[in-house]
């Protein structure tokens, strides 16, 4: 399951941390911005999403 912290730094810019990923913050302008890049991020940190991907398969 995808927790997400969403937050605003003292410049106004949106973060997103998740504990699944240890130490990624996606910044924004906007808050769906930020969370896009998170979205992203998570493509990229588990290329398989929830499904357990075999090499070949």
């Amino acid at each position: 399951m995808k927790e997400l912290t969403v937050s605003r730094d003292d410049t106004g810019e949106w973060l997103v941390t998740s504990r699944e990923i240890p130490g990624f913050i996606a910044r924004g302008k906007t808050q769906q911005e930020a969370l896009d890049k998170m979205k992203q991020a998570f493509k990229i940190y588990f290329p398989c999403g929830s499904d357990n991907c075999r090499e070949g398969e």
